[in-house]
């Protein structure tokens, strides 16, 4: 941690104290170029009013992506509802800033670029966050026909079918309408199976190992983790897995806990596909 805070101390020093604070983010079109500059205080501080944003960027050099990023800092815990008002450290780097969720927010940088406070007049929201499959095959948006259903807002369900079929090779993720709390991704080759694999907040993109007809059920687990099950047909939203009907014509495929193919399994906990039968088997 001492040496954390060393190459802290150093990347600030470097910043002429003079260097302005820029954003970017929806507000701007994301531009680096042209980007939304903040205003000086009287005691030094950098302030910045910006509306319905849910995740922006900011910087103390501006111009192309290299020389934007070149300079970023990022804020530490500003997703966290509970760190509205609170001084809040910064470091460089250059990832997206999430906010606790979408709304008009204003943020203060200090003098010497080291804290940020961020506070809002925008009310958080009420009732299960919306959640949506969001991939190549809406063009990453969040239209109401990819929109999952959920009664608690913690278990979430989507039947893919018909015109929210999922094509082979289809990279996607499961998010919020704006990316903002909630970006969760597989990061591997999906292989539908009715066992939970762990997804994760900013993971990678998944990709659908096959065009996808099936019941996709995501429960979450804490803000960065859930458990998605990417069932191999349509299940039963109460009771759980719908009856599936076997096929004994078709070669058996195995997989391990992780959903990733062995060609040939020993040794341990397999889950085993057969055509439209999926179970989980114990190789010796």
């Amino acid at each position: 941690m001492k040496k954390f805070y060393t190459l802290l101390a150093t990347a600030l020093v470097a910043v002429s104290a003079s260097a302005q604070v820029y954003f970017v983010g929806d507000f701007q079109g994301w531009a680096p170029a042209t980007p939304t500059e903040a205003t000086k205080a009287e005691d030094g501080s950098w302030v910045v009013e910006i509306q319905n944003v849910p995740t922006f960027k900011m910087s103390t050099a501006f111009g192309d992506w290299e020389t934007f990023n070149a300079g970023a800092l990022m804020i530490e815990g500003a997703d966290n509802i509970e760190n509205l008002g609170k001084e809040l450290k910064t470091a460089p780097g250059n990832q997206d800033i999430v906010l606790p969720y979408l709304g008009d927010y204003k943020i203060v940088i200090s003098a010497d670029y080291s804290t940020a406070v961020l506070t809002t007049t925008t009310p958080p929201p009420t009732g299960p966050v919306s959640l949506y499959l969001r991939g190549g095959m809406n063009d990453w948006g969040a239209p109401d026909l990819w929109k999952m259903s959920s009664e608690d807002g913690v278990t979430y369900w989507f039947d893919c079918q018909g015109e929210t079929k999922i094509p082979a090779g289809t990279e996607f993720k499961i998010a919020d309408a704006n990316w903002a709390k909630y970006d969760f991704g597989a990061g591997d080759e999906i292989v539908p199976f009715d066992e939970p694999i762990q997804w994760f907040h900013k993971g990678e993109n998944g990709v659908m190992s096959e065009d996808y007809e099936g019941t996709v059920k995501f429960v979450l687990v804490d803000d960065t983790t859930a458990d998605v099950t990417v069932f191999p047909t349509i299940v039963d939203h109460v009771a759980g897995v719908a009856d599936i009907t076997v096929s004994e014509n078709e070669a058996a495929e195995y997989f391990n806990l992780q959903g990733i193919r062995v060609a040939a399994p020993e040794n341990g906990l397999f889950i085993r596909r057969q055509g439209n039968t999926v179970t989980k088997v114990l190789v010796k």
